[in-house]
């Protein structure tokens, strides 16, 4: 190969590198300037605006005693609501005469129900479609309460699925066997009378809601003078040690039917709380996932721009009834909208705060009805205002979260 052949191959090689070098320099200028358009769909959201708080739960209980060592039946269950004079525990000295008095309440409560069932008459087409629709309502329910682990109904429920199924079967024509049943029911609930002697009733001397248990604090805190606590005796009360109950003491009654959960917050972030107001109390670190309850005292700012409130409830359930010192979130306000990330809020030519919206690959800007807004993401109403004019963000919007440079009517990719 002489000279000039070779001069030639170096010609033609430096060419290459330089077109290659330029059209490397073109696609970097390209991908500065013409990012993909990354989007994300605005979909209907609702969060919670919350202050978190400890709860100490005050009740107006008296203690359940009894003189006796025997064996202790209830004869209502936990949380439930009973009327002063009413029996609420049974006392056996002998271990078969409880056994027997359970059976005889288990036999009388089948013995209602299969009554009711047996009077079942004459159910319409109409209503037994209707009846088919509340069965599936139920089981929904059922299957909510299960989720929700709060089961304190769940037997009830399945009782009340079980007493329509078989009225279902009784409307449209099933043979069922309730005469025998109920005969048979009849029949044990005579035997069973005779055999249950020998036992003590415990009855309670006020309305209000057995509760089976006791945990110490019944006395800590004065039913009458939670609208008189300060932060500072709300926080002793939350340090305070529960006090020895007598071996005796088989059980409590909360009467007046209200009972309150207590707190201390800053006041700034309580400062939209008012007395009279309902609001959600979330305690999830309890089987009650919330309770709803009312604004009942708050006091005045101490020293520390701390406050004390008295949340006043009368819900009441087994599990409720077990409720004492809760860690939880007050909801002070519900706000549901178009959930925006804040990385595609902008700034427009005119000084206009919005996003930008993909419309098949022209970018257009909306603006925002801003509700709510963290770190991350915001909550833009869907409402319009009177008054308000100009494009807003909508359901399904494509959000554009990327791109540089955006302008109303820009092509993206």
């Amino acid at each position: 190969m002489n000279e000039n052949t070779k001069r030639q191959l170096w010609r033609l090689l430096l060419l290459g590198l330089s077109v290659l070098a330029l059209v490397y320099i073109v696609y970097q200028v390209y991908l500065a300037t013409h990012e993909a358009a990354r989007t994300e769909v605005a979909r209907q959201t609702s969060v919670n605006d919350t202050v978190s708080a400890d709860f100490f739960v005050v009740r107006n209980e008296s203690f359940l005693e009894t003189s006796s060592d025997g064996i202790i039946i209830p004869m209502v269950s936990s949380g439930s609501r009973v009327a002063a004079g009413e029996g609420v525990v049974a006392v056996f000295d002998d271990e078969n005469a409880a056994s027997r008095y359970a059976d005889l309440a288990t036999v009388q409560e089948d013995l209602a129900r299969y009554t009711r069932l047996k009077q079942q008459k004459n159910i319409s087409a109409v209503n037994l479609n209707a009846l088919g629709k509340r069965i599936s309502g139920d089981v929904i329910d059922l299957t909510e309460t299960v989720d929700s682990g709060d089961l304190t109904t769940m037997q009830s429920q399945v009782y009340d699925i079980r007493d329509q199924i078989l009225a279902r079967q009784i409307a449209t024509g099933e043979t069922v066997s309730l005469e025998n049943k109920v005969t048979e029911l009849e029949s044990r609930q005579s035997s069973l009378t005779k055999t249950v002697k020998g036992y003590e009733t415990l009855e309670s001397e006020h309305s209000g809601f057995f509760i089976d248990h006791v945990d110490g604090y019944e006395l800590t805190a004065a039913y009458d003078k939670v609208a008189d606590l300060t932060p500072s005796d709300i926080k002793k009360l939350l340090k305070a040690d529960p006090d020895d109950v007598s071996s005796k003491v088989i059980g409590k009654v909360s009467s007046d039917f209200d009972w309150f959960l207590v707190c201390a917050v800053d006041a700034d972030k309580a400062k939209t709380l008012k007395k009279g107001e309902t609001v959600t109390i979330e305690l999830p670190y309890s089987a009650v996932s919330s309770v709803t309850a009312t604004v009942s005292s708050k006091s005045k700012a101490d020293k520390k721009n701390q406050v004390a409130i008295a949340f006043k409830c009368n819900r009441m359930n087994a599990y409720i009834a077990s409720l004492r010192k809760e860690a939880g979130d007050i909801v002070l306000h519900t706000y549901t909208g178009l959930k925006v990330p804040t990385a595609a809020v902008r700034t427009n030519e005119d000084g206009v705060k919005g996003v930008y919206v993909l419309e098949g690959n022209i970018a257009k800007f909306k603006q925002l009805r801003t509700l709510y807004t963290d770190d991350d993401y915001l909550i833009s109403g869907e409402t319009a205002k009177e008054g308000e004019k100009g494009d807003f963000v909508s359901l399904y919007d494509a959000v554009i979260l990327g791109g540089k440079d955006l302008y109303d009517g820009k092509i993206v990719n």
